[in-house]
């Protein structure tokens, strides 16, 4: 049996995926809220019978160099969702809808999303195909991945917040108006 592929239920994914982008920020907004952290030592989450204590976040977070860390380390887990995941639901929907080769792949951000995607699963460090290094430099946003960068790790100084963000957005803006 075919199972159907929905262009609402993809563009429900992508909003979730940016609903949960959201909510780390506002999560990492009130990381550096005393009156938050305060709130924290006192509460836990409760499952069932177990609970986990917030104090433990709390008290991480009081030390500045622990809430950078922290901070940062949340920050990577959710990029890798929201970059990982979007590319991998819009692959999965233009395959099944024979959009890839027409429009998926051809889009100017795709080998630069593909290859980023490719490094978040392999401990933030580029290792290029063959294929890949034939197809490089590519250029995104004014950022450039090419073969001097094989076995490297990816710079988040030139790859963070909002070129994250903006890079989700486009992808996102491609489903809207390019996939049936």
């Amino acid at each position: 049996m075919k199972m159907k592929i929905d262009k609402n239920d993809l563009l429900s994914q992508l909003e979730n995926a940016k609903n949960n982008y959201i909510l780390v920020l506002a999560s990492i907004s009130l990381f550096s809220d005393e009156d938050a952290l305060q709130i924290l030592k006192k509460k836990n989450c409760q499952f069932s019978w177990y609970s986990i204590k917030f104090s433990q976040v709390s008290n991480m977070m009081t030390d500045k160099e622990n809430l950078e860390i922290a901070n940062k380390e949340f920050l990577l887990m959710w990029f890798r969702a929201l970059i990982k995941e979007s590319f991998e639901l819009i692959l999965n929907y233009s395959k099944h809808t024979n959009q890839y080769e027409g429009k998926f792949k051809k889009e100017g951000w795709y080998d630069f999303s593909r290859i980023i995607r490719n490094s978040l699963s392999h401990n933030y460090k580029f290792e290029f195909s063959k294929s890949d290094k034939n197809k490089l430099p590519v250029v995104w946003n004014n950022i450039v991945i090419n073969n001097s960068m094989d076995k490297s790790y990816l710079d988040l100084s030139l790859f963070w917040y909002k070129e994250w963000w903006e890079l989700f957005n486009e992808m996102n803006k491609f489903v809207v108006d390019k996939l049936n």
